[in-house]
């Protein structure tokens, strides 16, 4: 009997990464005053770079093109990837050892994503790490890569993931582990919101 597979976002399900963005926006935009908090709170009202930039920094066109792409070849640098933290402290095998475990993850680097994820010691619960090197989307690299069900499931901190989910037609999960807040997340109608990935296992 085949298992049901479990599709986990990376930034913001498994990793705490706010503070890698928070610490490069605040390197990129040395004019900002921003406290940690600040940037959290404006990043979890759905607010793009682009808007935030433009709104308090008053940046031209042409220096919000400059920004992203500073921004998309700092981002994953490997000394930059050790700021995240796990966002859950039991281990992995428990849900390894019920269900087939699979990342699925925007960033643009397989390679580093891998080695970040040995490094943390969770490389090993997963069958593969799905990574769309922004080539591609979540949906077309899971349809792509894995043999999926109606009875799946897909975890992640995004209106992106919750959006995959409908289309594959597997449950969704949302988590608030990541930037945005309840009350946004839930305009995606996920069939279970909860606090984090632990709190999921033991629903």
């Amino acid at each position: 009997m085949n298992r049901i597979n479990i599709f986990f976002d990376l930034d913001g399900t498994l990793v705490d990464c706010k503070y890698r963005l928070y610490n490069l926006f605040q390197e990129l935009v040395p004019q900002s005053t921003f406290s940690f908090n600040d940037y959290c709170k404006i990043k979890s009202n759905r607010i793009d770079q682009k808007k935030v930039l433009q709104k308090y920094f008053n940046y031209s066109n042409d220096e919000v093109i400059s920004f992203k792409k500073n921004w998309l070849n700092n981002i994953e640098d490997e000394n930059r990837l050790k700021q995240d933290k796990l966002l859950f402290s039991f281990k992995l095998s428990k849900f390894s050892d019920r269900y087939d475990l699979f990342v699925v993850t925007n960033r643009q680097y397989k390679d580093r994503t891998i080695k970040q994820l040995e490094k943390l010691g969770i490389a090993k619960y997963f069958n593969q790490i799905l990574v769309t090197e922004q080539k591609i989307s979540k949906l077309d690299l899971i349809k792509t890569n894995v043999i999926y069900s109606s009875k799946d499931i897909i975890v992640g901190d995004t209106g992106e993931d919750l959006i995959t989910g409908k289309e594959l037609n597997i449950k969704t999960v949302a988590v608030l582990t990541g930037v945005l807040k309840k009350e946004i997340l839930m305009e995606y109608n996920p069939d279970i919101l909860v606090k984090d990935i632990e709190e999921f296992y033991a629903s």
